[in-house]
Parts: C-alpha cells; structure tokens; sequence
C-alpha cells in the first residue's frame, strides 16, 4: 500500500524534475548569484542574462565590454559551472 519512504530532498528534487522546474531554479540563482560568480565590473556592465538549455545568453550594452566577454566566454562558464558544482552551461552567447 505505501510505498518506501524518500528525504524530502530527493521528493524535491523528483517533483521540480517533474514539472521541468530545475532549469528556472537554476537560472534563477545564476541571477541572483551573478555578481560573486563573474565579479562587480562584469556584473555592472551586463544586462539580461538567459539560460536556455545548456546555453547562458548575456545581453550587453556596450561593444567593447562584449568584445571582452567574447574572449573570456572560457572562463566564464568554468566560474558558473564551478559554482553550481555541476555542468548547467556547455555554451555562452553574448548579443
């Protein structure tokens, strides 16, 4: 009749699977999160940030702060996948 007994973690984390809520959380963090992950100057000078998929989309206002970011799209996913402890970026695009 019942069936085994779960952490509530795991029935947590079940449900958000579920209902494909773990990309939003996710995104959500990276949100609030952004400024430790990538530091003050990147953090003032970004715009919009997306996660689609695997795939973090920066929005940027200035040409030559998104020059910059090209170039260090590397270490930038490195920061955020090392700060989630898991891979949730593969990609990044800067518009």
């Amino acid at each position: 009749m019942y069936q085994e007994e779960k952490p509530i973690k795991q029935v947590i984390n079940d449900l958000l699977d579920t209902y494909k809520l773990t990309g939003k959380i996710d995104e959500l963090k990276l949100w609030n999160n952004w400024e430790e992950i990538v530091g003050v100057l990147i953090a003032k000078n970004t715009g919009k940030i997306l996660l689609k998929g695997h795939t973090l989309i920066i929005q940027v206002s200035s040409a030559p702060m998104k020059n910059e970011l090209y170039y260090h799209r590397s270490v930038i996913l490195q920061k955020v996948n090392t700060f989630f402890k898991k891979e949730i970026v593969k990609d990044i695009y800067i518009k």
